[in-house]
């Protein structure tokens, strides 16, 4: 019995941040859709936002390829899982392509193609140099063995293209897929966490199909698809099965201020039995009926403050779960919305949830605060267990005068600090988790949402 099939799929990473690996995969996705694919595309890392652009773009929701929240088999089962049904998949780099944690290569880009066996092509941004750009490929794809098969010129004019491909492909063996001019007008918006969410863009529709447009001119995606289709089999995987009796309701804030949810999260949870209801803190006065719990992921709440702080109906309600014993989980924004009150940087202040005994303040610098760490628990909550070590992520830009003490951070190069609050079946704390390297923490709560023992 085959236990493999062909999914033909490619990963783009990039040579550095900012090199357009971002705006290129969102044309390549624009065009491919436009051709009739069906399109499964990824995000390498623990981003949020290129995911909803890429969701946008193609009608199926993105998926995290993290190599620091799962092993590298897990990192193929995932891809598997989630491509089986899919014609085409395009994966999504962070980062260089040899940047991983600190200053090392490990859980990097490249750890995704080496582990995914996704050929990968490498976008390098060329503006300003002609010859040089040889030696900087050639640099990038002998590195360290990879599965790069192809290379993309960005902000690089058809004349430089025309007469440097042929001296690429000839000196380096290797193809030049194309390349994507600088135009005006192509242009997502940026704000201090990244890029605006797609919701945000007014015209993210002109964008994609300017950008779609120039994919289908500049770059050559039947070489593309042909590369694709060339890689070697996954594992035929398939998607776990959701009881058909839900244990529990649990509401999700899901609005634009809520939006930062892994998509395996959400999932995960309903294979443990919640059944996910959705609301807004920010347009709803009341929670939805019958919760058993409440789940408040991160976003932008900073930005939408006042309407969080005026909608006082819908915060007592969210207390009065709380009070009652529902578990609340709440990361990074949902821990700013869970504080007692949110201050600007221009020192005005807002009322949240008070669930969370500390004031949240925002800052102009992300915070030192960030990047992968490693949470210990420093003692028995309803949601871990003491000296548990899960694997979790912080980027914020805003700071707590108290962190909550029921957990130790650890970054891998030993710096350490206190955080997260848990206060009776209250989580809040500024770590994002993702549930597929810790189901214990997700059954736990599913369970405290149905009121069985943890």
């Amino acid at each position: 019995m085959n236990n493999e099939k062909n999914m033909p799929r490619i990963l783009i990473a990039g040579a550095n941040s900012g090199c357009g690996k971002t705006s290129i995969t969102c044309g390549i996705l624009k065009a491919l859709t436009d051709r009739g694919f069906h399109i499964q595309s990824y995000k390498c890392g623990p981003d949020y936002i290129d995911p909803m652009l890429h969701g946008h773009i193609t009608g199926t929701e993105c998926r995290n390829l993290d190599p620091f929240f799962s092993t590298e088999e897990d990192l193929k089962w995932l891809m598997a899982k989630d491509s089986r049904n899919a014609d085409f998949t395009v994966a999504e780099g962070v980062m260089g392509y040899y940047d991983g944690i600190g200053v090392s290569c490990e859980k990097s880009s490249h750890t995704v193609s080496v582990a995914t066996g996704s050929p990968t092509i490498l976008i390098v941004n060329v503006k300003g140099m002609s010859h040089t750009m040889i030696p900087i490929i050639k640099g990038l794809i002998s590195y360290r063995e990879n599965p790069v098969k192809g290379v993309i010129l960005n902000r690089c004019t058809k004349g430089l293209y025309e007469m440097m491909k042929p001296v690429i492909e000839e000196e380096l063996g290797i193809r030049v897929a194309g390349y994507f001019p600088e135009k005006d007008g192509v242009h997502i918006g940026s704000r201090h966490l990244g890029l605006m969410t797609a919701a945000e863009i007014s015209n993210l529709d002109e964008v994609i199909s300017l950008l779609g447009q120039t994919a289908e001119e500049t770059i050559d995606l039947d070489l593309l698809l042909d590369i694709g289709r060339k890689a070697e089999p996954l594992p035929v995987v398939e998607a776990p099965a959701i009881p058909e009796k839900k244990r529990t309701r649990i509401a999700v804030a899901w609005d634009k201020a809520f939006c930062f949810y892994y998509k395996e999260n959400l999932e995960i949870l309903e294979q443990m039995g919640a059944d996910l209801v959705y609301f807004s803190p920010v347009l709803d006065t009341e929670l939805p009926e019958n919760i058993g719990g409440i789940y408040l992921g991160g976003g932008y709440p900073e930005t939408y403050r006042r309407e969080l702080s005026e909608n006082v109906s819908m915060r007592a309600a969210i207390r009065d779960a709380a009070r009652a014993g529902k578990p609340v989980f709440a990361e990074c924004g949902g821990f700013m919305y869970s504080c007692k009150n949110l201050i600007e940087t221009d020192a005005s202040s807002m009322p949240m949830l008070g669930l969370a005994d500390t004031d949240v303040e925002m800052t102009k610098r992300l915070s030192m605060q960030f990047g992968y760490v490693y949470v210990e628990a420093d003692r028995d909550t309803p949601f871990f267990r003491k000296g548990e070590v899960i694997r979790a992520h912080e980027f914020h830009y805003s700071r707590a005068s108290r962190r909550g003490d029921a957990c130790t951070m650890r970054k891998s190069t030993g710096r350490s600090w206190k955080g997260v609050y848990v206060v009776g079946n209250v989580l809040a704390g500024y770590p994002h988790f993702y549930f597929h390297n810790c189901p214990e923490m997700a059954r736990r709560f599913v369970d405290l949402a149905a009121g069985r023992e943890t």
